[in-house]
């Protein structure tokens, strides 16, 4: 449950920052529009009401994998920072450890 809430919380904040838009500079730089920005914000709440939803979490999870391997891709590409790469890696394998607890358990 606490790594439930903590994927959570990381992708309630990214959302909330798009849906601000504090990182649209970022996203201007990388040439995405704003409704592109806002239609990933959108994406992360939606993937996250279905990872919370009894017997879609998998389905919520593929959507918030894919919003990160998006986002490893971008960043990746143009060369950001390596603690933003790590974050989005970091924040992957957080979801990734989660859908295999659920499996198993």
């Amino acid at each position: 449950m606490i790594l439930k809430v903590l994927i959570t919380v990381i992708f309630g904040a990214a959302a909330v920052q798009k849906f601000t838009g504090k990182v649209a500079p970022n996203w201007d730089r990388w040439g995405y529009s704003r409704r592109f920005m806002y239609a990933t914000g959108v994406a992360e709440v939606v993937a996250l009401a279905l990872f919370w939803w009894p017997g879609l979490e998998q389905v919520g999870a593929a959507g918030l994998a894919a919003v990160l391997l998006g986002a490893l891709a971008t960043l990746i590409r143009y060369r950001e920072g390596v603690a933003h790469v790590a974050l989005s890696a970091f924040t992957l394998l957080l979801v990734l450890a989660q859908v295999y607890r659920s499996t198993v358990a």
